[in-house]
């Protein structure tokens, strides 16, 4: 009889926090720098006692002051980025109507959109043939493709040496984008969820048996899909996928341009072969409609019905017609952006679990609230070369830091020698062949009203928290946290190096 193979268990390296001085945020020193500064001014003008103590009270409270979980200073930047969006009077935005005499359409989005274009590319080898739809990013230099994937449904039923399995397939899809000279900067991994109802499947029913007599059976059905109709969702997953024009080798006879759609057209045929040997279904390259579609769709989710009508329309399946990209208004607020009819907030995964964790465990984040929300997963791929570089130089820090701790008399930390283990074992990975991939997850919440919206907040926060992440909400930054949803190719997620 054959053992039963151990279930593989998942580690999650800590955050590595790095400023001007270890690891000391810039934001924390130019607040105490600015304290200190305020307070011997006041010295050396002969102010009373309280002037000189204000400063150094205030800067202490910004410095070591916490709001939502997050420190003041960190979120002192943003705070002033957002103040001064209000006083021009930036955080509302209308999208203009123009006369239908005018002969130049009125192409105007909001300025968490601003400079996108879309369009349509026909690449022979790119899905059989199919036409790829195209994302352009001009204020980053890049362009974009989006892929519809889905599973076969059955992981989350699966054992252990199943789940783990389709994982290490994923991984390999993944290791095609890490190498030398790749011109892929990013996969962004888009799952979106939002409970729909039966009605839909009722009335095609009802069309369909229109003629019929009723029998018990059908009468039976129809009762279970009453009965289901509370917990029905849609999930939809889309894969985006960015190339850098700066990585582009450039050919002779065209533009960067040019050539880095050409190469983005050939990282997705690719890519997608990878997924199929991994069992993942993908669909062909979405055109810039279906783009369009979908984006409007997670900005509002109401706009669902009349977009499927229109898509169905003749026009719209001629080719001569597609829903107008970008939405009607946005109102950008401190903890929420309106996005037209729905209201969306958006969570940073500040900390990821910290025990080691089995394949499924994210599995009560997707499944486990009924709302629509979207979970963004944003890989960057990391050549081999500067992984080398990256592992000797944390290991040398963490290395040095504890020689410093220990001949100074300090003690070193449990959180210390973790992190140095987990360089070691980052380090032998990476002697065995495996590649890396920096990482960073979000979570956007859409809801109808702010109320509805506060009330789902706490659901998703401790959600999150039994699945071991940490959630920080993205204050100030909720518009961006938004655009991140989309499968535009842009998000606010960097990878930031000491």
């Amino acid at each position: 009889m054959s053992a039963v193979p151990e279930a593989r268990r998942y580690r999650f390296a800590a955050l590595q926090r790095t400023g001007l001085f270890g690891a000391v945020p810039p934001t924390l020193l130019v607040t105490l720098s600015v304290a200190v500064i305020g307070g011997w001014a006041a010295v050396l003008v002969g102010a009373p006692l309280v002037l000189v103590a204000l400063p150094l009270v205030v800067g202490g409270l910004v410095g070591f002051g916490r709001v939502g979980g997050q420190p003041i200073h960190a979120l002192v930047p943003h705070l002033a980025s957002w103040a001064w969006r209000r006083l021009r009077r930036r955080q509302s935005w209308c999208r203009p109507v123009p006369l239908l005499a005018d002969s130049q359409r009125v192409h105007s989005l909001p300025p968490a959109l601003a400079g996108l274009e879309l369009f349509d590319v026909d690449l022979p080898r790119t899905g059989g043939g199919a036409t790829l739809g195209v994302v352009r990013d001009r204020p980053a230099g890049a362009v974009s493709a989006v892929l519809r994937v889905a599973g076969d449904g059955q992981f989350a039923l699966a054992d252990a040496a199943v789940q783990d399995a389709k994982v290490d397939l994923w991984g390999l899809a993944l290791a095609g984008f890490c190498r030398e000279g790749a011109a892929v900067s990013r996969i962004t991994w888009h799952e979106w969820t939002s409970p729909t109802g039966v009605g839909d499947h009722k009335t095609d029913l009802e069309s369909r048996w229109a003629d019929e007599p009723e029998t018990p059976a059908r009468r039976a059905y129809l009762a279970l899909v009453d009965t289901v109709a509370p917990t029905s969702v849609r999930h939809e997953v889309l894969l985006t996928i960015t190339v850098d024009l700066r990585r582009v080798r450039r050919r002779s006879g065209m533009s960067s341009f040019a050539t880095a759609v050409e190469a983005l057209g050939e990282e997705v045929r690719l890519f997608g072969a990878r997924l199929e040997h991994a069992g993942v279904r993908v669909g062909p390259p979405l055109r810039a409609a279906e783009i369009i579609t979908a984006t409007r769709t997670r900005s509002d989710p109401s706009l669902l019905p009349r977009l499927t009508t229109l898509q169905r329309s003749l026009a719209a399946a001629s080719g001569r017609a597609a829903p107008v990209f970008g939405p009607m208004a946005v109102d950008e607020g401190w903890a929420q952006v309106r996005v037209d009819g729905a209201v969306h907030r958006t969570w940073w995964f500040a900390r990821w679990p910290r025990r080691e964790v089995p394949a499924g465990w994210l599995d009560q984040l997707l499944f486990g609230m009924h709302a629509t929300r979207t979970v963004t997963v944003v890989f960057e791929p990391i050549a081999p070369s500067r992984s080398d570089r990256d592992v000797d130089k944390e290991a040398v820090s963490r290395e040095t830091n504890a020689d410093d701790r220990a001949r100074r008399g300090f003690r070193v930390r449990a959180v210390d020698r973790k992190a140095t283990r987990e360089v070691t074992l980052r380090e032998q990975e990476l002697a065995s062949g495996f590649t890396e991939l920096a990482y960073a997850g979000l979570i956007t919440v859409t809801a109808p009203t702010v109320e509805v919206l506060d009330d789902l907040a706490g659901v998703v926060e401790q959600t999150a928290a039994q699945a071991g992440v940490e959630l920080q909400p993205l204050f100030a930054q909720q518009a961006a946290g938004w655009v991140a949803s989309l499968p535009v190719g842009r998000t606010l997620a960097r990878r930031i190096t000491p």
